[in-house]
């Protein structure tokens, strides 16, 4: 069939058009610019089924430079019927499914949320893994599950992004020949012309690190661009391929930031429609779009048939267990797994660090999961996350569970958001300081719910010696107040399991924070009740005089402080709060049985997180820090800040 490519590709540029148009902003120049670029890859190479969205081998492609939504919509309207007319009309409205910039639904083929920029190809570099680890994991000589390719969108701005150079680097050193970066290369960027700030040469930079570059120098030639794809999917590396486009080509800003975001001018909108041949808005050549649809129809309603067969083939010739395993990574089921009931508590290592007793019960998980695979930024031989027996993720062995990601703590958070997304239950692992770093991914992965399990060790000033750069103070206060994010800090190894086992159950983002140290074990903490969030371990005899709430290693000192001040008949109920979230959640009279009202109440913990203020009313409640740490011996630190039991004493007896 014979299409009628460029009416196809300018109905796409109209509409994307009409939608910024409509909406009163977006970004025209991209609309206008790469939409040969889009057109091409969903006409000609994208493989997917056309009415199952979500399945597993489906090529990805991930829309990094997502000020560019409106191309997006646009050519999956018109190339997939992924939208209604009336859909792209509500662009940008309150709960339209076209919103600003793509938001993660695959129900509409949007892979992931993009928008802050370099989010996109790092996370595509994360799916990109995520492909290898499935199909050296799961596919036999005679039957290959997963072989799909994800392809990127980028601009110059996503690699202006730090980020972008992290993912890339470990991209090319791990030979992901499986991953396609399109480079809409226009030189512009919103403040003006990129050689203001931007002149590397990107084929140099990308070839040091191991990678395929490519070059379009027409970005409105099909063809062009379709044989860079056709080469591309061929190569040995990963591949980028840079493609030469004009910002706001046939505005008459063309080539200049005025194109960049904004609306066109009522003058320059209908000069381009009338040079792209276009008629009123929201139209477009339905025999065109028709003989389109149909084109793609035909050119992808084999992928799925023939994949099936691969898998009947592949079921038939399983074991129980085996089918169990990759069934659960196709459906993407749900994890439920009582560790309570798996781990012989007999053995764990009470006398050691909470960091050796997570490592025991991160390599049960492990045994049980096989799709539980993650790393460290570095920091294996610190965090001691590793799992072991299941070997390195690398170029010699892409079913590794452990993965090196070297000192990239933000390209390490997006590219789990991409492990997520490729239906893998991912952890990562860094000193809680260092989670500023990851931040921007984490905020993505709590917005697209991802199950991603973010350790962070050496958790307060007690890390000592390293100083004030490696002490965190502000970092608990900070995860906390993502919105759909849950932070565990479990004072002993009981709750350690329950933080785990909720975590597992919840299957939502989550962080959990643990210290450098040993922490004793407490008689009546419960991993079952750390569903509850907050709960008493420690009850008064004859009166309730005070609440004291801590959490983590502040338990153990919360305990000690207990029984001083009963030796000054003041008697305190302990509260251990393991998840401030959890425990917000849970019923008013439950909350009230612990913290029943009119009692005094105070807070141990070693953050200035602002949250707790929430259950005490004044800030001589909250024994905590508020000023960056000093290097010295814990011990000393603690005396230094006056956070010692016999000055915490002195402060509570003071304010009570």
């Amino acid at each position: 069939m014979k299409l009628n490519e460029k009416r196809m590709v300018n109905d796409i540029r109209l509409l994307a058009l009409d939608m910024i148009n409509n909406a009163g902003s977006g970004h025209p120049g991209i609309a206008l610019g790469c939409a040969p670029i889009l057109y091409t890859l969903f006409t000609y190479h994208l493989k997917f089924d056309l009415e199952r969205k979500t399945w597993c081998n489906r090529d990805r492609f991930v829309m990094s430079a997502g000020h560019g939504s409106a191309l997006l919509y646009a050519t999956q309207f018109y190339c997939m019927d992924d939208f209604e007319i009336d859909e792209l009309k509500s662009y940008r409205k309150i709960a339209s499914p076209t919103s600003g910039h793509p938001e993660y639904d695959l129900n509409h083929r949007i892979e992931m949320t993009t928008g802050p920029l370099g989010q996109g190809l790092a996370t595509a570099v994360g799916m990109a893994i995520g492909e290898k680890y499935l199909a050296s994991t799961f596919n036999r000589k005679k039957n290959k599950i997963f072989d799909y390719k994800v392809y990127c969108l980028c601009s110059d701005g996503d690699l202006m992004e730090g980020i972008s150079y992290e993912a890339a680097s470990l991209a090319g050193n791990l030979n992901l020949d499986n991953l396609i970066v399109l480079y809409d290369c226009n030189e512009v960027c919103a403040d003006g012309n990129t050689d203001k700030t931007f002149i590397d040469d990107i084929s140099d930079r990308f070839s040091s690190m191991n990678w395929e570059v490519l070059h379009v120098k027409n970005g409105n030639s099909v063809g062009d661009i379709s044989n860079a794809i056709e080469k591309a999917k061929k190569g040995k590396r990963p591949v980028i391929i840079k493609i030469d486009t004009i910002i706001g080509e046939y505005s008459k800003y063309a080539g200049t930031s005025k194109v960049h975001s904004g609306v066109l001018e009522e003058e320059d909108l209908n000069n381009i429609r009338t040079v792209l041949k276009g008629e009123k808005a929201f139209t477009y050549s339905e025999s065109d779009r028709n003989n389109l649809l149909k084109f793609i129809k035909e050119g992808t309603e084999d992928y799925y048939r023939e994949w099936y067969s691969e898998y009947e083939m592949y079921i038939a010739n399983s074991t129980d267990s085996e089918k169990d395993a990759i069934n659960m990574i196709i459906e993407n089921e749900s994890i439920s797994l009582d560790l309570s009931a798996v781990i012989d508590t007999s053995k764990i290592f009470e006398d050691k660090t909470m960091r050796d007793i997570n490592y025991q019960i991160m390599n049960v998980i492990g045994t049980f999961l096989p799709n539980f695979t993650g790393g460290s930024a570095d920091l294996f031989c610190s965090t001691k996350t590793y799992l072991k027996g299941k070997k390195e993720f690398s170029i010699n062995d892409y079913s590794g569970r452990n993965i090196y990601f070297g000192v990239r703590e933000h390209a390490m958070a997006a590219i789990a958001n991409g492990l997520a997304l490729s239906n893998i239950r991912p952890f990562l692992s860094t000193f809680l300081t260092f989670s500023d770093y990851m931040k921007p991914a984490i905020r993505l992965s709590a917005m697209m719910n991802l199950p991603i399990t973010y350790i962070f060790s050496h958790d307060s000033i007690r890390v000592g010696e390293d100083g004030p750069t490696h002490q965190p103070i502000e970092q608990l206060g900070m995860l906390r107040s993502i919105p759909n994010f849950t932070v565990y800090r479990p004072c002993d190894y009981k709750e350690l399991i329950g933080s785990w086992t909720s975590i597992l159950k919840e299957g939502k983002p989550a962080a959990l924070i643990l210290p450098r140290g040993h922490n004793e074990t407490m008689k009546y903490t419960s991993p079952n009740k750390v569903m509850r969030g907050g709960y008493i371990i420690s009850e008064v005899k004859t009166r309730l005089d005070l609440i004291i709430i801590a959490t983590g290693s502040e338990v153990e000192l919360a305990m000690s402080i207990k029984e001083e001040l009963l030796k000054n008949y003041i008697e305190a109920r302990v509260v251990s709060m393991p998840n401030m979230n959890l425990f917000l959640k849970q019923d008013k009279d439950y909350q009230e049985q612990v913290l029943p009202t009119g009692y005094r109440r105070m807070v141990i913990e070693l953050s200035n997180d602002a949250n707790w203020y929430r259950f005490i009313s004044s800030d001589d409640d909250f024994i905590g820090i508020n000023k960056f740490g000093k290097s010295g011996s814990a011990e000393d630190i603690m005396t230094y800040f006056e956070l010692d039991i016999s000055d915490i004493i002195i402060k509570i007896k003071n304010n009570l």
